[in-house]
């Protein structure tokens, strides 16, 4: 909810978020992520390196006739197959077929396939088999696998099993499990499709093509998390340069990371943010509404009662009773079936719609805001609640109309500005925000946060020392706000100055140490700037005392655990991440990367021998 909500809450996300350089990016960034792009590229270099044999159907024997040995070594660095592989289908036609089918029909004649003058050897039995030596059961291998080739073209996909099956008694070539890998496939048999390309990938783990086959068949069975796996390691082996298996990786994530998304927001209950969040959130408003005071002579009710009681928990940090208290106060008037004689029935509503918001429970948030809008028509603050909740729906136009309806109810009214500035910033209508930022200041001198996101935006669109002088002339009216002098020290941080935003998130700390914000942006222009692991760690973890679901204080650790190749932790603060996902758009993100790193964690364990050996021959 971050990063759509009209709040300042979403642009102290979005910076923290570009400066971990995660935010924007494509799966192709997370995949490398977790795998310094030295090693990456080392892997590549090393696998492409390194000698195989050619599938292009010739066999072994027949290139012995031509005395061409060098020249094949070199040719089969990289499997003819898995080239096509980048570029066709991973189910497509097996090794061998590739020079053999040059412009031949899909659906050749079974007269076509030939096995006149072949060689039968499939009737010889176990013991003579064994008693041939190397070069003859390689021979009768390639031509049952040739004959094999030529019934896979012309769609005979029975024949063509069971002779690759019988070339397998000859030779345990992992190409040969390949090759019947993709007439299960054809058969829509993904199963099998699985085993044999397993075995094949245990005889030749960087057999590119198995590892497309076995991807594809996994996620036709929704085994999404070792499809996601076999297409990143094909993407790692080939240095991200296989397009399809990039594609294919970016496809089988989002539709594992939406599915388990989509599942846990179906079963999880309504739960608020953290509390760092929820003030952010608040900040964004000049209350949470006006006390009931009784007339004279009379004493308030109880709904009344419950709600001054409500705001009393929110101006302490205590979310949790404050709700308590409103939730009171609407079921007070609910069972009295009429909000005759309540003084704050609008807000009542209205503060129980804004709890309802921020625990992203979006319908009966707008049930409860319609009520208080039945109840009075022109309570502008249940516009701007309102607002906020079609901004979380993506509906802009619909925002854009609430607020200019808050606007001619109430022309003086600052939040109103300010929120249209909100609007137009996620817009990156950085000109327009300014205009409205600057209309709310004026509008109210009190208001920190105009000021504050006129200073941001001046910074997004160039005017830096406007953006200084902004900063300046807010820190010199309100000279003990905290969360000021991090938004300045952020800007810093991205001007590229960390000396000067560290010493502003220290000052930020010393004003308000219970605002996990500073400590968080401290961590990360500490590590960024010097690379003091240590530094930073101490800071996020007194982040995380302050405040424990602090989503971006978990969002920086796993991202520098991630950095220092700790992994099980990086993943182990991921895992935390989805769980305190505020909405579903935020779960499918949190989701995304730690499967990704999950993905190349695995083939780092799984590859040792690959990482070892790069790293041997770079020495």
């Amino acid at each position: 909810m971050a990063e759509s909500t009209t709040d300042n809450t979403a642009q102290r996300s979005a910076t923290l978020l570009e400066r971990l350089n995660l935010q924007e990016r494509g799966w192709k960034f997370y995949a490398a992520a977790s795998i310094p792009p030295i090693v990456a590229a080392g892997l590549a270099l090393w696998y492409y390196s390194s000698s195989r044999d050619d599938e292009t159907g010739a066999s072994k024997d027949d290139k012995k006739k031509n005395k061409r040995k060098a020249k094949k070594s070199k040719k089969s660095a990289k499997p003819a197959d898995e080239g096509a592989a980048a570029s066709s289908s991973a189910t497509g036609a097996p090794a061998g077929d590739v020079a053999g089918s040059a412009g031949k029909p899909a659906g050749a004649s079974t007269a076509s396939v030939g096995e006149d003058d072949e060689e039968r050897p499939e009737g010889m039995t176990d013991a003579q088999i064994a008693a041939l030596d190397s070069a003859a059961l390689k021979k009768l291998a390639q031509s049952l696998k040739s004959r094999g080739n030529k019934f896979f073209q012309a769609k005979r996909y029975p024949k063509a099993i069971e002779l690759y099956t019988q070339a397998l008694r000859f030779d345990k070539d992992p190409v040969f499990y390949s090759n019947r890998a993709a007439c299960y496939a054809a058969e829509n048999d993904h199963d099998k499709v699985i085993a044999d390309c397993t075995s094949a990938l245990k005889l030749e783990p960087r057999y590119v093509k198995a590892l497309m086959r076995r991807a594809q068949a996994n996620e036709n069975t929704e085994r999404f998390r070792d499809s996601l796996y076999d297409f990143t390691t094909a993407c790692i082996l080939e240095d991200f340069n296989n397009t399809l298996a990039a594609t294919s990786a970016e496809r089988v994530l989002k539709k594992l990371a939406e599915a388990e998304a989509r599942e846990r927001i179906e079963k999880r209950e309504p739960r608020l943010p953290s509390k760092s969040f929820i003030s952010g959130y608040l900040n964004s408003f000049r209350s949470c509404g006006d006390e009931a005071v009784a007339v004279e002579g009379e004493q308030l009710g109880e709904a009344d009662t419950l709600y001054n009681e409500s705001l009393g928990f929110i101006a302490l940090q205590d979310y949790a009773n404050g709700i308590a208290s409103i939730d009171k106060a609407v079921a007070a008037i609910d069972e009295a079936g009429t909000a005759d004689g309540v003084l704050r029935a609008d807000d009542i509503y209205s503060l129980s719609g804004m709890f309802s918001f921020l625990k992203s429970s979006l319908d009966m948030s707008a049930a409860r805001l319609d009520k208080a809008l039945e109840l009075n028509p022109k309570h502008v603050r249940s516009l701007l609640r309102k607002a906020n909740l079609f901004t979380e729906k993506r509906d802009l136009d619909m925002v854009s109309q609430l607020l200019e309806l808050a606007c001619e109810i109430e022309p003086e009214n600052a939040e109103a500005f300010f929120q249209k500035g909100q609007v137009d910033f996620l817009k990156q209508d950085f000109v327009e925000a300014a205009k409205n930022y600057e209309r709310a200041a004026g509008l109210d001198p009190d208001f920190v946060y105009p000021r504050i996101q006129l200073g941001v935006v001046q910074f997004k669109i160039g005017k830096m020392q406007d953006a200084l002088a902004t900063f300046k002339e807010a820190m010199e009216r309100f000279p003990a706000r905290s969360d000021l002098y991090n938004y300045y020290g952020e800007v810093l941080a991205e001007q590229g100055g960390p000396d000067d935003a560290i010493t502003a998130f220290e000052k930020a700390i010393e004003l308000d140490s219970a605002n996990p914000l500073p400590y968080v942006n401290q961590a990360i222009a500490v590590f960024q700037s010097s690379g003091n692991a240590d530094k930073a760690l101490t800071l996020i973890q007194a982040a995380l005392k302050v405040d424990g679901e602090c989503e971006l204080a978990v969002a920086a650790l796993s991202q520098i655990y991630l950095q220092l190749g700790m992994f099980e932790e990086s993943l182990s603060m991921l895992r935390r991440a989805v769980d305190l996902a505020k909405s579903e758009e935020e779960m499918v993100s949190a989701i995304t990367f730690r499967e990704t790193t999950a993905a190349q964690y695995r083939f780092m364990k799984e590859h040792p021998d690959l990482l070892n050996k790069m790293m041997g021959a770079m020495q």
